[in-house]
């Protein structure tokens, strides 16, 4: 679900490493609404803070950075984390299980009361699940053009 990117800046890393911290704040800086994270002179990891929203499936931009003759080539992905879509994976296939037994016993004549329940709280589930995701990346395509239009302009980033 992540999307590989490569990015140059005419920056060296160090400096587009001080840049970064200066607008972003060290790790321990309380993060502002808008794109924030934080780096090295070696990676980066940025994202779309959301100040009401309490999630860690957001889309985020993971990258590390090499020099690259007088400048930086910043190479990574964007996208929710791998864990996210792992998780996600476990959660919709293990509560499918739920919905497969819900269904055979439906087919086979047992009561609505046993079925309906068996599997109305699964579906139930994993329409939350789908909800939290959905409200986790934000709406479609918007964080992954605030993160590039943020290195662009912040440290001059445009593809390579």
């Amino acid at each position: 679900m992540s999307q590989k990117i490569i990015l140059r800046s005419p920056l060296d890393p160090v400096t587009l490493a001080t840049k970064l911290r200066d607008v972003l704040g060290d790790e321990k800086a309380r993060p502002k609404k808008g794109v924030t994270g934080h780096g090295s002179e070696q990676d980066m990891m940025l994202f779309v803070y959301r100040p009401n929203i309490q999630t860690n499936m957001n889309v985020r931009l993971t990258a590390t950075m090499r020099p690259d003759g007088s400048g930086t080539r910043i190479e990574g992905k964007i996208g929710p984390a791998s864990n996210v879509t792992f998780f996600m994976i476990f959660w919709f296939g293990f509560l499918s299980i739920f919905l497969v037994i819900a269904a055979f016993s439906a087919a086979s004549g047992a009561p609505f009361e046993f079925w309906g329940i068996f599997g109305g709280i699964p579906l139930a589930m994993m329409v939350f699940g789908a909800l939290l995701f959905r409200v986790g990346r934000g709406p479609k395509g918007k964080d992954e053009k605030a993160i590039l239009e943020f290195l662009a302009r912040t440290v001059q980033a445009r593809g390579a």
